[in-house]
């Protein structure tokens, strides 16, 4: 757990011909990192654009479906792509995007006419229905001396359309919502009556097709035109429900194409020569024997592996074997950066220390328990915040846990009041014994966090940084501390014999690695004197600091304590109103979600910065890669190579 599972640096070279063969069981075992480095250029690079543009492409469309189709549709299996060859796959999966594409494209048109029919059903319903009505408006077709039109506006009434125009001409307002205004003049003034119009912020009416330039017989072709939009609502529904039908196809198609477009990578950063290939990468040490027999047996023996453990290059990938609980806190300490393969992993030991923090910080038995229970709602019913709920339930539970064997507190109230249980401490009377617990708890995490470092440069073999830096920094910490605790800051005190438990540590943390370079490299390791000089200083400052720091464990409890205390006062003092009776307890009731919600954000927040920026600036350095093997979403698309 604190180290990661031994990786092997794999090599197989083989004949290009049988380059699918290799990638299919690569992808089969799933067991292998892929190490890609540039090594030339091979033929399918070709299709490496072609195969970019079709994922483009289906990538357009498939966010054109989603604005048709409900969400959360079933989609069918697939029957696999089979080609001769990357031209005939690219040839096959193009012809279906082109199909894809069009039934898109006529549903966009269907769609447009939709949105038109609808459009003028509803305005001239609204025209028919409102000061004119159905027999005027076909009477306005027997006007022969007189021009006529309709004009709509989002923004003016037809009351200020009228003050624009000239008092020759008529305006009725045909409708109100939208605004819609009947115009009629001479036809002489039909220039004139267009510019008041746009001026005015009215623009044109057009009559729909249907109506084919006059308004007789009205109601029927208002009929006919919502019998046109029916039909077309009919079209639409046919054409959506056969691109629901033919989603679950598009989607394999982008799946299709995500993996030819790794497995396309993959050939043309694995050039070796003209006839062969080299595939490079990472295996656990347990499966490498698995890998290179399987793929021995697809190849009929054509191809040669070499096979080197590795556990000095930055490049090789770190993957752990965890217990379900502590994964969890693997994705907590991937906020900060993955543990790199030459580091102790700090994720079990944080898996312990991040819940004990919390505990300390929240710790009260009602609090805690609502906590958990909030975060079990998020585990069950909110699927993309799984991981917050749980880690909620595991915070929750341990600020339970302490909150009543170490506080006795119950939603805070005393469990002594409540039940007779006496605990070891009570935060709000031993406010100095909490303070003292906050920076003992803050000395032992920085201590383990300078063991820890001197841990790492053990494993990267740096032993003179181990011996001469790493641990006279953890002794005179512990120096350091056991003089502020045990003498207080008496100066007085510390000069009579206790200063020295400080003083050695950095005598020899200032001569120790800059003498051991001088005898090393010359005097080309004089310069270490002074960079020891400036590092001393700033690591006595970062202890000073990072230590204080614990006090947010303290002054977290203190805050709990006042916020509660001002809750129950409030409600103490409600309870001999009229409405006491009511007031009251919703005060309480208020007050403790209040209390929960917003001290669980800010403990969560605390927890976090004590362990990134106070813990892991002692000894964690990150950098390192993920464990990732080659997978592919639907397998191998090619069936048959060339």
């Amino acid at each position: 757990m604190l180290r990661p599972i031994k990786m092997c640096h794999t090599s197989l070279i083989f004949l290009k011909s049988d380059s699918e063969k290799v990638i299919e069981e690569v992808n089969r075992k799933a067991n292998l990192h892929l190490y890609l480095r540039e090594m030339g250029e091979l033929g399918t690079v070709d299709y490496v654009g072609e195969v970019e543009s079709l994922r483009g492409r289906i990538k357009d469309l498939v966010s054109k479906t989603k604005n048709y189709i409900a969400p959360g549709i079933a989609t069918p299996s697939c029957s696999p792509i089979s080609a001769r060859d990357w031209k005939d796959y690219v040839a096959i999966i193009d012809s279906e995007v082109a199909g894809y594409a069009k039934l898109i494209h006529g549903l966009d048109d269907v769609a447009k006419i939709e949105e038109r029919l609808a459009d003028n059903l509803l305005l001239w319903k609204s025209i028919a229905s409102g000061n004119l009505g159905a027999d005027s408006l076909e009477m306005l077709s027997q006007l022969k001396a007189f021009g006529f039109i309709f004009a709509r506006s989002e923004k003016s009434s037809v009351s200020e359309l009228r003050a624009a125009l000239p008092e020759t001409c008529v305006v009725v307002e045909a409708s109100g919502e939208p605004v819609v205004a009947l115009v009629v003049y001479l036809p002489s003034q039909t220039t004139s009556v267009m510019q008041q119009l746009e001026s005015a912020g009215f623009r044109p009416v057009e009559l729909p097709e249907g109506f084919q330039g006059s308004l007789s017989n009205f109601s029927t072709k208002l009929e006919a035109l919502e019998g046109d939009l029916e039909n077309t609502k009919k079209i639409k529904a046919e054409r959506i429900s056969l691109l629901e039908r033919n989603f679950g196809r598009l989607l394999y198609l982008e799946q299709s194409v995500s993996d030819a477009g790794s497995i396309l990578s993959v050939k043309e950063k694995s050039s070796y020569s003209k006839n062969w290939a080299v595939l490079e990468g990472y295996v656990p040490k347990d499966h490498v024997q698995d890998l290179t027999n399987s793929v021995q047996q697809a190849l009929n023996g054509r191809v040669v592996s070499f096979i080197k453990e590795d556990d000095t290059s930055a490049s090789v990938p770190v993957s752990f074997k965890y217990p379900r609980f502590f994964k969890l806190f693997d994705s907590i300490t991937n906020l900060y950066g993955s543990p790199s393969y030459n580091e102790v992993n700090p994720t079990p030991i944080m898996a312990l220390s991040f819940p004990i923090l919390f505990g300390l910080m929240f710790g009260d038995l009602g609090h805690g328990i609502s906590l958990a229970l909030l975060g079990l709602v998020f585990y069950r019913f909110f699927g993309s915040m799984k991981k917050i709920g749980l880690v909620l339930i595991i915070t929750g539970l341990a600020g339970a846990i302490i909150g009543a064997l170490l506080y006795g507190e119950f939603f805070g109230q005393s469990l002594h009041h409540l039940v007779g249980y006496e605990p070891p401490l009570h935060p709000s009377e031993d406010l100095m014994t909490m303070l003292k617990i906050s920076l003992f708890v803050g000395v032992a995490h920085i201590s383990l966090g300078l063991f820890l470092s001197f841990t790492n440069s053990l494993i990267q073999r740096k032993y003179s940084t181990a011996f001469l830096v790493n641990l006279p920094k953890l002794t005179l910490y512990i120096g350091f501390i056991y003089v502020v605790f045990v003498f207080g800051l008496n100066l007085m005190e510390w000069f009579s014999g206790p200063i020295y438990y400080i003083l050695g540590p950095i005598v020899f943390l200032f001569l120790a690695e800059p003498f051991y370079e001088i005898a090393k490299h010359g005097k080309k390791g004089v310069g270490k004197l002074g960079e020891m000089f400036f590092e001393i200083f700033e690591t006595m400052i970062s202890f000073i600091s990072n230590t204080v720091s614990y006090l947010r464990i303290f002054a977290m409890v203190v805050a709990h304590i006042m916020l509660t205390t001002v809750f129950y006062s409030l409600a103490e003092i409600t309870s001999g109103g009229g409405l006491g009776f009511v007031l009251s307890p919703l005060l309480i009731v208020v007050g403790n979600v209040f209390v929960v919600l917003l001290e669980g954000i800010l403990v969560l927040a605390q927890d976090l910065r004590l362990h990134f920026y106070e813990w892991f600036s002692k000894f964690y350095s990150d950098g390192g890669v993920r464990f990732s093997p080659f997978r592919l979403a639907v397998g191998v698309p090619i069936q048959v190579s060339k």
